[in-house]
């Protein structure tokens, strides 16, 4: 009875088992652990159309979508393996052909020994819900916006399938499995940006918002903005964030064109004052160069000048290029190249891709760099164009109108620079060359003196000088007229020019003396080889106007480093040796000797004299007034020193001055100098005599001290003189000798306070460029070039120039000798500021002054 019993009741659960499975609305089925279907429930067979007999065994399977096959067979083989429930969505195919999508489920079923015997699993219907979903998932891909979870608990993230778009992750991978994953999608900034923002949302209970930069599954950086809502649990406390994450890349893209148009604009903005202050148009090239490989952010930039009859470009400046390219001419006239497209239309030329492009020949510079991309524009003149300019990149780019308006104002910016120096050079040609020869003066001999003694000094050569001198060339003007003489001057010009290399430099002193600098020389034979040539030259016949003139030419040659280290001494012992050369006959030349005059005699002795004069007290100061030509105003004062020898009496400071340089003295002669002027323009001062300041002269030598500026700075506060009341003279040779340590120290100085001036500006300036660099406040116009005021145009003239070339660097002028009034109404129609000179008062004693400017403010009041 139990056993019938026992069936009876295995019966009855069957039937309610089999009751039970008819009414649920999903399909159920039921499988061996092998994969065979051995029963399904009433839905199946609606849904399928199929028969009980064609479903059993593994009839199940055609219905099954053909693309989701496989990775059903594969999820059955992971459950069968790991005996664990398992989910999966697939889709199904109806009885009428459509397919629906359904989720899956199984569940193992166990004997007592937990052995599976068989599976028990469901289908449900989620047709409806997916189509939702895709939906749902195509708002977002066309809103470019994700939704995601986050479960602080278990730290589980969810995301929908637009955020693997958005980060360029694969979605088999799935999301980060933790916080620190998900952080590793961002840069270092976002990353910690993202970390704050989660733990202030946490804290706060509030939702937030933020932008942030991703790395990028493709390498590229992307831009999201993401917004973190807090999920609280029954308690009120956050377990969870959700939100959304949104692309931006386009809008931040478009804010960061703006922001570039801006930067494009800075950048030619700092171009232009680059323009304005450079040293040389060199420069503002290079600068131009720099500028658009920023601007447009590409590879390679050029400037491309025409240069010659024919017109080649040539690359001057660029950035890029290989060794060996800048200075090349780049593109020959005869080709079709698209730069020559630009200066034939004057319109920009852009070139997406060369390669595509059959307009263009491409250049050999632009092939061999593999430039792919390019836009070139014109660099225009007021007469002509200047040259062309292009950005060039290494890969396909659309260069943008915008993009072409940055370069066309790079090019504008190079036109007028261009045009500027043309002016500039008109006005420089004229202030470092002879009007009569067109040769170097003595301002551009110096220059180039300078030049060649450090070349000299760095390759061990040796530079000789030549003075030069012409005999009986007065009779020529007694005789025949200044207006024949000049003609002589001329070809004297010519005939020298000749003689000599294209790297040696002939410059006319003024009158009949010329200096020739011979450069880079190996020995002194060298030089005696050219002065013989010279002799040759200048003895030959002068034919002018049907008229013989025979001349004769006396030489004195100095040699670097044997006979002076620096221009000024090789030029005075070069002088030293003409007068020698004429006074042995002329018509010849001499090497300088120390022992070879008796001036050279008398000068050992003054320097032995020199040694002691100092602490005998017999130097001593003169000042010398300086006042506002338009209002008669002494303005300051000059420190000029004096030296009363006991047995030859007053000594000019052009006499012993060098000496005391070249023997080490002029050091403590200056500090002397400097601190006894201070200290009595203190006084001066503190009796209300003078508002103005105390000139003094500083050497080369003692200027070139390391501890030059500490020593003035000392004075200053032993003698208590504002330093705005002191004004330091120097020569132009003086700031022209080593310009990185000279330009420090005059800032230096301009830093402390202290005035800086140009002394006797006009006999040895060297480069106008880098005059314009230096700290100054005032040019002193040697006093060689008033004399002749106002009747010798050519003084004028040079006079002019210096005033506005002075005012154009906004400095004071200052004029040195004046001694008529003509002359100062001839300054003052030029423009000339100040004034010194016996006109006004002789350099005066300190009692002397003293009553001079009690006078003076007497009869200001």
């Amino acid at each position: 009875m139990k056993g019938v019993d026992h069936q009876n009741v295995l019966r009855t659960h069957d039937a309610e088992f089999r009751t039970l499975v008819e009414t649920m609305p999903q399909i159920v089925w039921v499988t061996l652990p092998d994969g065979r279907h051995i029963d399904f429930n009433q839905h199946w067979l609606d849904f399928t159309g199929l028969t009980l007999e064609e479903s059993l065994g593994h009839g199940w399977n055609p219905p099954f979508h053909p693309e989701d096959r496989g990775l059903a067979a594969e999820r059955w083989r992971q459950a069968i393996n790991s005996g664990e429930p398992y989910e999966i969505e697939y889709r199904l195919r109806r009885w009428d052909g459509v397919y629906h999508w359904m989720l899956g489920r199984a569940l193992p079923m166990r004997d007592a020994e937990g052995n599976i015997v068989k599976w028990f699993g469901t289908c449900t219907d989620i047709d409806d819900l997916k189509r939702t979903q895709d939906r749902l998932d195509e708002a977002q891909r066309i809103g470019k916006i994700g939704d995601w979870e986050y479960n602080l608990v278990t730290e589980e993230t969810t995301w929908s399938p637009e955020v693997y778009r958005i980060f360029g992750r694969d979605i088999r991978l799935g999301p980060p499995r933790t916080f620190h994953d998900s952080a590793a999608l961002y840069d270092a900034e976002s990353a910690g940006l993202l970390e704050e923002m989660i733990s202030l949302g946490i804290a706060s209970g509030e939702a937030q918002q933020f932008d942030l930069r991703t790395k990028g599954g493709d390498g590229k950086q992307s831009h999201v903005q993401i917004v973190a809502v807090p999920r609280k649990d029954d308690h009120g406390e956050v377990a969870g964030l959700f939100g959304t994450v949104q692309d931006i890349s386009e809008r931040k893209h478009a804010e960061l064109a703006l922001y570039d148009r801006a930067q494009q604009q800075l950048l030619v903005a700092a171009l232009g004052r680059f323009a304005l202050s450079a040293a040389s148009l060199d420069d503002v090239y290079a600068e131009a160069a720099s500028t658009i490989t920023k601007g447009l952010n590409v590879e390679f930039s050029n400037v491309l000048l025409l240069n010659g009859p024919q017109n080649p470009l040539v690359l001057k400046a660029g950035i890029g290029w290989g060794p060996g390219w800048i200075g090349r001419h780049v593109d020959d006239p005869m080709e079709q190249t698209q730069t020559h497209r630009v200066l034939a239309s004057r319109e920009p030329v852009i070139i997406h891709d060369f390669g595509n492009d059959s307009r263009f020949t491409l250049s050999e510079l632009l092939s061999s760099h593999g430039v792919v991309s390019g836009v070139d524009v014109l660099v225009g003149g007021t007469e002509k164009p200047v040259g062309v300019l292009g950005a060039y990149a290494s890969t396909p780019r659309k260069f943008s109108t915008d993009d072409v308006g940055f370069l066309q104002g790079v090019a504008n910016i190079l036109g007028a620079a261009a045009e500027r120096q043309r002016a500039n050079a008109q006005l420089s040609h004229m202030a470092l060359h002879d009007p009569l020869t067109d040769l170097p003066n003595r301002l551009l001999l110096i220059d180039r003196l300078n030049v060649a003694l450090s070349h000299a000094q760095r390759h061990d050569k040796q530079v000789a000088l030549l003075f030069l001198d012409l005999d009986r060339f007065k009779h020529v003007n007694d005789v025949f007229g200044h207006a024949l003489g000049d003609h002589v001057l001329q070809e004297v010009a010519k005939r020298l020019s000749h003689c000599v290399r294209s790297e040696d430099t002939v410059s006319r002193q003024g009158g009949d003396e010329f200096i020739v600098a011979l450069t880079g020389i190996d020995e002194q034979k060298d030089a005696a080889l050219i002065a013989e040539k010279v002799l040759a030259a200048i003895t030959s016949p002068f034919v002018l106007e049907g008229t013989e003139i025979i001349l004769g030419i006396s030489i004195g040659i100095a040699c670097f480093p044997g006979d002076g280290e620096d221009a000024e001494t090789l030029l005075r012992n070069a002088d030293a040796a003409m007068y020698v050369a004429k006074d042995l006959g002329r018509n010849g030349y001499q090497f300088y000797a120390p022992e070879m005059n008796m001036r050279g005699l008398d000068r050992l002795t003054l320097e032995s004299d020199l040694h002691r004069a100092i602490e005998r007290n017999e130097l001593f100061l003169m000042y010398q007034p300086q006042l506002d030509l338009n209002t008669g105003e002494v303005v300051g004062l000059e420190a000029l020193v004096r030296w009363q020898h006991p047995s030859r009496g007053l000594i000019s400071p052009a006499q012993f001055i060098p000496i005391a340089e070249s023997c080490g003295l002029i050091t403590p002669v200056g500090d002397w100098v400097l601190e006894s002027a201070c200290s009595q323009h203190v006084r001066w001062v503190s009796q209300g005599l003078i508002k103005g300041t105390m000139a003094v002269n500083i050497s080369a030598h003692q200027f070139r001290q390391a501890d030059f500026c500490d020593r003035v700075n000392d004075v200053l506060l032993r003698t208590g003189l504002k330093p705005a009341l002191l004004e330091l003279e120097v020569t132009e040779s003086v700031v022209m000798h080593g310009i990185d340590q000279v330009l420090h120290k005059l800032n230096i100085l301009r830093e402390l306070g202290v005035t800086l001036a140009i002394d006797d500006f006009g006999t040895g300036y060297s480069s106008l460029s880098y005059l314009k660099q230096f700290p100054l406040h005032r040019l002193k116009v040697d006093q060689s070039f008033i004399g002749g005021l106002p009747a010798d145009l050519e003084s004028s003239a040079i006079a002019e120039a210096i005033i506005q070339m002075g005012h154009s660097l906004g400095l004071d002028v200052l004029a040195e000798g004046i001694e008529t009034r003509a002359q100062v109404a001839n300054l003052q129609s030029l423009g000339c500021d100040e004034g010194q000179g016996f006109l006004y008062a002789k350099p005066l004693a300190a009692n002397e002054c003293g009553e001079y400017l009690l006078e003076a403010e007497s009869n200001r009041r």
